[in-house]
């Protein structure tokens, strides 16, 4: 027996008492698996992951309703080589840790949700290594899997921890939600925001290293057609906000130029980007190109490294295609003067932009104070 069943009783409002479950399952690769498809689990059922290795997690075609949560016992640690859910919804997992096993690979990041909804990711630890010490690019190549990589509606990433990875945070959703996460060494980017009418608040993006021709940001978006073509199309309805990037200039021989938030293949169609923290050490502070209804606001965005690339610069361009802004703003924001005085706003305004009461300081330290 790879799992024992607890009952439970839950009392619903007009309905009466409704008999949940909680199902242990012991720490063995599949078990999780077999368990689920036994039928056996059903909505508003919890199941309980016994401390140890459960291998590679594989949800699939589950629908659920009450959603049912999968998570460590309480006080345990369980741990997984990866987590997969695919063409599922309905489900809430929590307070895990993805680590693999050094014989495990995973399939496809650490953490993968596909052709999926109505999925709730928190209080995770997703992370390819527990340090990092000695690590050459080649290490970093070959042993830092990509983290987070979520397809779907309705999908949210919440109070997590995404560490030593590739790229941090992938994010292909309509009604997406990533919030509270923190986004630590890391040889891509923090998070590319993809999808529609998705919230990206809160997170902290820092410490990337640099092993390879990405232009590694802190948050980074585009386009595509209904062909795949990067900047044509448009994502539309998204909010950036309350979040912190930092570079990682400082972070070793590895340590990269990190920009902050790049939104290069357009069209960007009613964004919002405000009270976000940027210190990093590269021209590109926020740059938008290709915008309609854009607005960017009550940001700090300063340089990490006086004697580097920046200071960073606020910006909305027209397309690459030569398509103009229109309707967008940049107002309230904070950020530092360019090397010989040039414009921190960067050719603003331009047609279909307005720029007002921004602030331009000095230093870093004048900014915050």
């Amino acid at each position: 027996m790879y799992f024992r069943m607890i009952s439970t009783c839950l009392l619903v409002a007009f309905a009466g008492p409704v008999v949940a479950a909680d199902f242990v399952v012991e720490a063995r690769d599949g078990a999780v698996e077999r368990l689920l498809l036994s039928g056996v689990v059903s909505g508003g059922d919890r199941v309980l992951l016994a401390s140890g290795s459960h291998g590679q997690v594989r949800i699939v075609g589950q629908a659920f309703d009450p959603a049912v949560t999968v998570m460590s016992v309480p006080g345990g640690g369980a741990i997984l080589d990866s987590l997969t859910i695919h063409e599922s919804r309905g489900l809430v997992v929590t307070d895990l840790t993805v680590f693999p096993r050094p014989s495990r690979s995973p399939e496809r990041s650490l953490v993968d949700v596909d052709h999926s909804r109505d999925v709730v990711l928190e209080r995770l630890l997703v992370t390819s290594a527990t340090h990092v010490e000695g690590w050459d690019a080649r290490d970093w190549v070959t042993r830092a899997f990509p983290g987070v990589r979520l397809r779907g509606r309705d999908l949210t990433l919440r109070d997590s921890v995404i560490r030593v990875v590739g790229h941090g945070v992938e994010a292909r959703v309509v009604r997406g939600r990533v919030e509270g996460n923190l986004i630590e060494q890391f040889r891509g980017d923090g998070i590319r925001a993809l999808g529609d009418q998705s919230v990206y608040s809160g997170n902290t993006i820092q410490g990337c290293v640099k092993v390879d021709g990405n232009h590694d940001d802190g948050i980074q978006s585009w386009s595509v057609g209904p062909d795949g073509t990067p900047g044509q199309g448009a994502v539309r309805d998204v909010l950036i906000e309350g979040n912190v990037i930092r570079g990682g200039r400082s972070d070793g021989p590895l340590g990269c130029n990190l920009q902050g938030i790049g939104l290069f293949d357009g069209m960007f169609v009613d964004w919002i980007i405000r009270n976000n923290v940027i210190k990093v050490d590269h021209w590109h502070g926020i740059t938008v190109m290709g915008a309609r209804n854009v607005l960017i606001e009550n940001n700090i965005v300063v340089d990490e490294a006086p004697d580097g690339l920046g200071p960073p610069w606020i910006t909305i361009t027209a397309h690459k295609d030569g398509r103009r802004a229109s309707g967008s703003l940049i107002s309230g924001n904070t950020t530092q003067p360019r090397v010989g005085g040039g414009d921190p706003l960067f050719h603003q305004p331009q047609p279909g932009v307005t720029s007002r009461d921004n602030r331009v300081v000095e230093t870093a330290d004048e900014a915050f104070r």
